[in-house]
Formats: structure tokens, C-alpha cells, sequence
């Protein structure tokens, strides 16, 4: 139930914003100092789900994840910026591991109760 989301921020300038706002960009209006994106790969978006949704959430009602940053430089055009990796919180993660191990009957139990066992029979029923 591991994952690793990956993203970049990176500083705004008045330049960037005309550019990829357009006509919508408006100058009377304070708008964020940086901003990114964030991807999910494909085989680590079940995980994320389960994660989410099997965690429990903490005193102040949030799941925990686990944020690292670097400081970067892109190769292509020489910009700064913050690369960062979202992971599952390890603590959160054994705790859930723990419950999900708990809740699996032993294999002997794992029998319906509304199920019976029948005897075999040698006798020609026809």
C-alpha cells in the first residue's frame, strides 16, 4: 500500500501568470506566489485510495502524509524550483497494516456460519 506522488512548485511572476492566464489574467488581483502540479502514476493511485481510505484520522481529523522537498534546478530552461514527494505516513501505514491483518479471520474460521459440512455418500442416487 505504498505510494510515491511527485510535483513541482514554482515562483510566479507576473510574466508566467499573462501567459498561461491570458485574457482571463487581471492585474487588480493578488494571485499565488507559486504554484505546481502534482501526478499520480497509475499503478499508485489504488494505493492512495486504500491508504486513504483505510486510514484512521488523527486527533484533529486528518489523514497524515509524509511531504519531502528539494530544492532544483530544471536542466531544460535553468528555473528554480521546490520538488516535492508525497508518501504515506509511516505510523499511519503500520497502523492500518495492523487493523487489515486483524480483521482477517484465521483459516480454519474463515467458514460461513450458515454453511454445513456434508458427509460423502458412495451410494448410486440414480
Amino acid at each position: 500500500m505504498t505510494f510515491k506522488i511527485k510535483g513541482a512548485i514554482f515562483k510566479n511572476t507576473a510574466e508566467k501568470l499573462q501567459q498561461r492566464l491570458g485574457d482571463r489574467y487581471d492585474a487588480s488581483k493578488k494571485y499565488p506566489e507559486v504554484d505546481g502540479v502534482f501526478g499520480i502514476k497509475e499503478e499508485d493511485r489504488m494505493a492512495f485510495a486504500s491508504y486513504i481510505m483505510n486510514a484512521a484520522a488523527n486527533d484533529k481529523g486528518e489523514v497524515p502524509l509524509r511531504v519531502n522537498g528539494y530544492n532544483n534546478t530544471s536542466q531544460a530552461s535553468g528555473v528554480k524550483y521546490l520538488g516535492l514527494t508525497i508518501e504515506p505516513d509511516f505510523k499511519t501505514l503500520k497502523a492500518i497494516e495492523e487493523a487489515l491483518l486483524a480483521a482477517v479471520p484465521p483459516a480454519a474460521a474463515a467458514a460461513p456460519a450458515n454453511c454445513s459440512v456434508v458427509a460423502a455418500s458412495q451410494d448410486d442416487l440414480f
